[in-house]
């Protein structure tokens, strides 16, 4: 079964342009850069960070962090190790339920409620990162290998997600990426990342920029890869 997120049968919600990647691609420039050409063209568009942020199930989160090390900022600090650990914590099936209810539960609320409030009165909106992001950290925590990432998609909750009218994925070599980061990000991390997001364009047809080029020649690529999006604005 094929979730209606990356089935291309499916129509995409109109005007959802979503920017999804490895962290260090220059997503968020990227964004600022295409509203103002579109703003500049008079096209009212918004950019929306749109990241499962925990909320309600942020003390689980805190608790569970705390069993798995006492370190602090462990994900980043003790890379290995910390993903080790969850990994193992997240071979028991009843706990990938679980979590899954947690995190699409709370995230396709969070998702729809921001497109919602966000979207007037404007023509369009850029979601810098959506629910492939987060995907693909619930795949390496549920040690699920890119020809497996159709699985995750089936949970129903899944399915309240709507398909964005165009998806670009950014990708960069991991050493480069992580040289990028300021915040201590590891190249395994990336590397972690990299060939699952490659694997979410070619199921839903996005298009792949390499972000290692300059910075304007990528907002080139973005502005030719959008055309048919930005002509829907119009």
């Amino acid at each position: 079964m094929t979730s209606k997120v990356f089935d291309p049968k499916v129509q995409g919600r109109p005007g959802i342009l979503v920017l999804s990647g490895l962290d260090g691609t220059g997503k968020s420039s990227q964004a600022e850069i295409l509203s103002g050409r579109l703003v500049s063209e008079g096209i009212k568009v918004n950019i929306v960070w749109n990241r499962w942020k925990p909320f309600f199930s942020a003390p689980i989160i805190r608790m569970a962090r705390r069993t798995l090390s006492r370190e602090e900022n462990a994900q980043l600090a003790d890379y290995s190790n910390f993903t080790a650990a969850k990994k193992e914590k997240m071979q028991s099936p009843l706990k990938r339920s679980l979590w899954q209810v947690m995190v699409w539960g709370e995230y396709a609320l969070q998702a729809n409620l921001r497109l919602f409030f966000h979207n007037y009165p404007y023509l369009g909106i850029i979601s810098d990162r959506y629910v492939f992001d987060t995907l693909v950290d619930m795949a390496v925590n549920f040690s699920i290998p890119p020809s497996r990432l159709n699985e995750l998609s089936e949970n129903r909750l899944f399915g309240l997600f709507p398909r964005p009218s165009s998806v670009i994925v950014f990708d960069i070599d991991p050493d480069k990426g992580a040289m990028r980061k300021s915040d201590g990000t590891p190249a395994e991390y990336l590397a972690d990342r990299r060939e699952l997001y490659l694997e979410i364009a070619r199921i839903t047809g996005a298009s792949v920029i390499d972000s290692s080029l300059p910075i304007g020649e990528i907002a080139d690529q973005v502005w030719d890869i959008t055309a048919e999006w930005r002509d829907s604005l119009r």
